[in-house]
């Protein structure tokens, strides 16, 4: 038998690595398995098992740790339920723990998508302790507990069985158990047998066949799991039955949370990316072999990026929510909407003519068209540019699929605004010529003719009487068409593209050195960070002509810090720990930008020899709205604080934000409330400005 597939931080991408973190520090036993074995197990594991997570991951081990007599219908039913097998995915098992001794599991098991393959999430709750209670009936004061007498009348009631269900003692007393504790199976929703009168009648045990649903008085609901256990006299003759149940809502919503953060965008609600590519390949199936027609329609909100740097990120949200609104109301139950990019959105429409889908596009149209988005007191109109791409037989793979519609979606943009185009055989060399090639044009002449600015932006401590100076980043501005400030978004993709990235890094170090060895006046004397591209880090003389400029400027090097992305350091490890020893060695300090943006985030970290860490501002601009982000960004600030390393929140754009992140005891924060970025000579940046107008 081939050993499975190990975890490692590659398996899950990008936003994912938070999850991978709260599993790890969640107190109940996780696992992520296949059919071979186990591919993911947290830190719980080992008080469980008595074996390292390690010891477990990509062997069989965990097979031979269920008792003997069960092993093969255990893990049978495991494996049909990763197969998609109905019914309830739960199950009580033996583990035998390395000391020999046998622990009492209760396990539940939840169907995902571990990278490119299906898998099942299982959570291990260990209840030995639970069920050698269960034997003195009332001891059990943390789970509800229902007493009956002889003939299944209520008796009693514990004070956690009174607030499950809703009713007191005095309410419930000579009632059937049926009529205080009303459950229904969780998985089918249907009514189970009364367990009281079985286990009244055949005298024994009864215990809950999977999870159920308690349909509490007020309405709330409850995830329960329950045993009944009959009530004996000296004679050995039943006199009562005791139902004890235990509440595990907050677990089983945990994992409801994981699965639905890991498939749905977290700002909108629709699909994300991966969810979406998993109904493509669907499609491509279907389509395939039964000839089904799909349509995929790919949008992009034309004004998104105006609205977001006029008016800040949090109006770019709300536009996309309400944008996500407008689309779930035009198309309705006609396609899957989802969220692919930050202002783009894709639409899967099934059963689907060509001519329908024109029409839904038309719709969608004109709904933005007719839309109004206010923010502030300001009234903005917007557009969106709309591919469309057929899906049949002859589709060749989803990657084709979405960059067909990227580039129909690219093409209908060029064209104007609220404008459609259908995918063509010709459109990936049209866009080619009309798009990336413009903007490389821009660059150079750009480079060649100085038409790039700098502007700077505050980071504050947020201890009050914190001594730290202020720091400011160094940003960069591009002098557009009509001597508009262009943003970094816009150029720097194609530019690192192009490898045009180290060109524009040493304009930057050049000029910032520059200014600063000037004394530009709107630093003074305050330390400053100036960002860095991953291509220059490979670059062998990059490094030469950073620390050539540093001593030419004469600027005391604790004045000077170098921002680089997570995604850039761990592309070349060694190569980048080699760079920054090397400024480190002669006095800069380290950033790493973008931090938790990826699962790698806390793997490398050790290694990086950086002195802040910025958290990712996706994190950030949320933490009033969502405890689970909050609780991320206080996990990231307590190991960056274990590791000595200050932290840096950026994206800080309200008061309650900034002072949310006073409470977590973040050491900076960065974003507009602090600071709106402003040019650092802002009398060469209105020259350069006026001269391309001339």
């Amino acid at each position: 038998m081939g050993k499975p597939d190990t975890f490692s931080p590659e398996r899950l991408g990008g936003r994912d690595d938070w999850l991978r973190q709260l599993a790890d520090g969640n107190a109940a036993t996780l696992l992520v398995y296949d059919h071979e074995g186990v591919l993911y197990a947290n830190p719980a594991v080992e008080r469980l098992t008595g074996y390292a997570a390690a010891e477990l991951v990509g062997r069989d081990v965990f097979w031979q740790l269920i008792a003997a007599d069960e092993r093969v219908a255990v893990r049978a039913r495991m494996c049909a339920w990763l197969d998609g097998q109905r019914g309830p995915r739960c199950q009580e098992l033996r583990l035998v723990h390395r000391d020999g001794r046998t622990r009492q599991v209760e396990m539940s098991v939840t169907t995902i998508r571990f990278g490119d393959r299906p898998a099942g999430l299982a959570t291990l709750i260990d209840v030995t302790a639970y069920r050698q209670a269960e034997a003195v009936t009332l001891a059990a004061v943390g789970d509800g507990v229902i007493r009956t007498d002889a003939r299944g009348r209520i008796d009693y009631l514990n004070p956690v069985a009174e607030r499950l269900t809703g009713y007191s003692l005095a309410e419930a007393r000579g009632r059937r158990v049926g009529e205080i504790y009303r459950v229904v199976a969780e998985s089918t929703q249907q009514g189970r047998n009364d367990p009281i009168s079985v286990c009244l009648a055949e005298k024994r045990a009864v215990a809950s066949p999977g999870l159920f649903t308690l349909q509490g008085r007020g309405g709330h609901e409850l995830t329960v799991r329950d045993t009944v256990l009959p009530i004996l006299d000296h004679d050995d003759s039943v006199i009562g039955a005791v139902l004890v149940f235990h509440d595990l809502t907050e677990l089983r919503g945990l994992e409801r949370e994981m699965a639905y953060l890991a498939s749905h965008d977290a700002l909108t609600g629709l699909l994300n990316r991966l969810e979406l590519e998993i109904h493509l390949e669907a499609a491509l199936e279907a389509a395939r072999e039964r000839q089904t027609r799909y349509v995929l329609l790919f949008l992009d909100v034309q004004q998104f990026k105006l609205i977001n740097d006029a008016c800040g990120h949090l109006a770019g949200d709300e536009l996309l929510c309400q944008v996500a609104r407008l689309l779930n109301g035009t198309v309705g139950e006609e396609g899957v909407l989802a969220r692919v990019g930050g202002d783009e959105f894709a639409v899967l429409l099934e059963n689907t003519t060509m001519a329908r889908a024109r029409e839904i596009a038309g719709a969608i149209q004109q709904a933005v068209r007719d839309y109004r988005f206010t923010w502030a007191g300001q009234v903005f109109e917007i557009s969106v540019a709309i591919g469309l791409v057929p899906i049949t037989a002859r589709s060749e793979s989803v990657v084709q699929v979405l960059k067909a519609a990227d580039t129909a979606c690219f093409l209908a943009r060029e064209s104007g605004t609220n404008r459609i185009h259908e995918h063509r055989s010709r459109d990936v060399a049209a866009a080619a010529r009309h798009g990336q090639a413009k903007w490389v044009q821009r660059i150079r002449r750009a480079l060649a003719e100085d038409r790039f600015c700098l502007y700077h932006q505050r980071i504050r401590p947020l201890a009050p009487a914190d001594p730290r100076r202020d720091m400011h980043e160094i940003l960069l501005r591009m002098v557009g068409a009509e001597g508009a400030s262009v943003e970094p978004a816009h150029f720097i993709p194609v530019a690192e593209h192009y490898r045009l990235a180290p060109v524009i890094d040493r304009w930057v170090v050049r000029q910032s050195l520059r200014l600063l060895s000037q004394g530009a006046a709107t630093l003074a004397d305050r330390p400053v960070s100036i960002n860095l591209s991953g291509q220059s880090l490979g670059d062998e003389t990059f490094l030469g002509y950073v620390v050539e400029r540093i001593e030419a400027s004469g600027l005391p090097t604790e004045r000077l810090c170098f921002e680089i992305t997570e995604t850039a350091a761990v592309a070349d490890l060694e190569r980048a720990v080699a760079f920054i020893d090397a400024l480190k060695g002669i006095g800069c300090r380290f950033i790493l930008d973008d931090f938790g943006s990826g699962l790698s985030s806390f793997a490398y970290l050790k290694d990086l020899p950086v002195d802040l860490i910025k958290i990712d501002g996706e994190f950030v601009r949320s933490l009033e709205t969502d405890p689970m982000r909050r609780e991320i960004v206080r996990a990231i600030h307590q190991i960056g604080r274990t590791m000595g390393l200050q932290t840096i929140a950026e994206w800080v754009e309200t008061e309650s934000t900034y002072d949310l992140l006073c409470q977590l005891e973040i050491d900076f924060a960065q974003g507009f409330y602090v600071h709106r970025p402003e040019p650092i000579d802002e009398e060469t940046c209105r020259l350069r400005s006026e001269s391309f107008r001339r």
